[in-house]
């Protein structure tokens, strides 16, 4: 199968309608940014948080996309949540010993060390990103209300609620990148990799937040869960970037692809290490959410997130048939899983917006013609 041509895509990009959004995670990925600008939506405000990786390393990622991309004047940069709101380095690690340790512990793993340093980074200091995303969403309701995005952690989001519980009525929805479910198999017979891909890290470092999130008022929750590991890249997604920038020394040595040469590391695909080789997560979410086009297939479902600290469980999205969900004692939300996207349209996508100039974004408020 070969990958949907720009030509053809043309059509997708037309068809959707312009959007506000605001996007909490904790490690910034390009395309997650610059997929919603492509399909002429707005995004309000970025705020970076603690989680898989630490808050300085979070907020390093998206300070260096923002700038590769000249985007820092018009796509706020915030602070968000430091900590889960209950979980402690202590208690993440003791309940490891109680029921499992995960292959991936985020910057909560015991050798974790910082990349990035705050004397390099700038960000918007007069707000905290919960309080950025209160305002955002309080400004648009009447008009234009907010899509929330939360691709880490939804701790910044839960605490923007504990202050303003009105967020979740006067926003569009919340869309998670997390949500894996029917993964024990996976987990038991894969190598690290495969364990690593099928664990729900996102809702395990802070469960309460993500049932906090889940269960508030939202009029839609979208969630990604399992159809985001099955975009990966690939050889043949390597050679066609390659191909089109004129070759891989092009793309290392031009300083606007140094986030397509993160992506591509050694160039060869069987060569490049396990984190360099990861599932598109944050990008197949974000690429859906601007371009709902892309959605083939979806399961209506009653959700809830696991609470009980001495629960195999703790931190894992729970599903019920709508019917047939708890009636009382635990609070649920309705949700939409998506389950199949258009893998040709989105690989289509992932390239088109790669060699898209967007560093006059600010200024024109779209794209110009990139010049290699």
């Amino acid at each position: 199968m070969k990958f949907q041509s720009l030509l053809s895509i043309a059509a997708v990009l037309a068809s959707a309608s312009a959007k506000k959004i605001f996007i909490d995670n904790d490690g910034l990925a390009p395309l997650q940014l610059l997929f919603p600008i492509a399909a002429g939506h707005e995004v309000l405000g970025l705020s970076t948080s603690f989680g898989s990786a630490s808050l300085v390393d979070g907020a390093g990622q998206a300070y260096d996309i923002l700038n590769t991309y000249n985007l820092s004047s018009c796509v706020p940069h915030y602070i968000g949540a430091q900590q889960p709101l209950l979980r402690t380095y202590e208690t993440f690690h003791a309940w490891e010993d109680l029921f499992g340790a995960l292959v991936w512990q985020g910057a909560y793993d015991p050798h974790y060390k910082d990349s990035y340093s705050w004397e390099n980074i700038t960000y918007n200091d007069t707000l905290a990103g919960a309080i950025a995303l209160i305002d955002a969403v309080k400004s648009n309701k009447d008009t234009d209300p907010v899509i929330v995005y939360a691709a880490g952690m939804m701790t910044t989001v839960a605490q923007a609620l504990s202050i303003y519980p009105d967020l979740a009525k006067d926003a569009q929805g919340l869309y998670i990148m997390g949500g894996y479910f029917d993964n024990q198999y996976a987990q038991t017979i894969g190598d690290s990799i495969t364990i690593d891909i099928n664990t729900d890290i996102n809702l395990i470092q802070d469960p309460e937040a993500a049932q906090i999130v889940l269960t508030a008022d939202w009029d839609e929750i979208v969630i990604g869960g399992n159809v985001t590991n099955y975009l990966v890249p690939s050889q043949k997604l390597y050679d066609i970037l390659e191909e089109k920038a004129g070759g891989l020394d092009v793309i290392r040595s031009n300083p606007y692809f140094a986030q397509v040469s993160k992506l591509l590391a050694t160039g060869n695909y069987s060569q490049n290490n396990d984190q360099e080789t990861l599932p598109f997560w944050d990008e197949v979410v974000s690429a859906y959410m601007s371009w709902p086009e892309l959605i083939l297939e979806t399961t209506n479902a009653s959700v809830a997130v696991d609470t009980s600290f001495y629960s195999p469980f703790y931190g894992s999205l729970r599903m019920w048939n709508p019917e047939w969900a708890p009636k009382s004692g635990y609070k649920i939300a309705n949700a939409t899983i998506i389950d199949k996207i258009d893998d040709e349209k989105f690989y289509g996508l992932l390239i088109d917006t790669f060699f898209k100039n967007w560093t006059q974004y600010c200024e024109v408020d779209g794209a110009v013609p990139l010049i290699l």
